[in-house]
């Protein structure tokens, strides 16, 4: 896998201009869940819009995307050093955080890392329910730094999906995979309380 370009926000933002080269999306609903695509857009294709689907107005929803005419890959910054500060204030303060990812490959795989196991034992389930297959045991995707911005939640721990080129180029599978964490993040409500004091935000 290619070097990142930057090795933080801050370097990145010396460097590329907002609205221009890069955008962030944000819509904070007063949830304790937070969905997340720090590498959305060109950057990660279909990252974006699954990001959006499982959120879907219930759940808070962060987005950094790379909108440059080529060469997108250079706005990557890898999670455990993801710290652009609105992403950063956002998860600090939610207790499920759920980062959606790509990975290469033609295979209709989803690659489930992050330190809450029983999250991503539920995902799995409702992956697998719908015939997405979960690879066990796939050691490139663990997720397991506790800087990983989706373990940077109150409970610092979280789940991240890394989802193959096969499946983010099909429409009805990015679909299904978004019913399928919504579904498990639901039975997670109730452990979840609604965040006090904030009003509903878009940016």
């Amino acid at each position: 896998m290619a070097h990142d370009t930057y090795s933080c926000f801050a370097e990145l933002d010396n460097h590329e201009e907002r609205n221009k080269d890069y955008k962030i999306s944000a819509i904070e609903v007063g949830s304790g869940i937070t969905i997340i695509a720090p590498h959305g857009g060109k950057i990660e294709p279909g990252t974006s819009d699954i990001a959006r689907r499982i959120a879907s107005q219930r759940f808070n929803y962060y987005c950094f995307e790379g909108i440059k005419k080529e060469n997108n890959r250079r706005l990557h910054i890898t999670s455990h050093n993801f710290d652009e500060p609105m992403a950063v204030r956002m998860v600090s303060k939610s207790l499920v955080v759920v980062a959606i990812h790509a990975c290469t490959g033609q295979e209709r795989f989803v690659y489930l890392g992050g330190l809450d196991k029983m999250l991503k034992l539920a995902i799995a389930d409702e992956l697998g329910s719908r015939g997405i297959i979960v690879p066990n045991g796939h050691g490139k995707f663990k997720g397991l730094n506790p800087n990983n911005i989706c373990n940077r939640g109150a409970n610092e721990q979280g789940v991240q999906l890394e989802i193959t080129r096969g499946l983010r180029d099909d429409l009805k599978k990015r679909q299904l995979i978004s019913t399928a964490v919504r579904a498990a993040l639901t039975k997670f409500t109730e452990k979840v309380q609604p965040l006090k004091h904030e009003d509903t935000k878009k940016i």
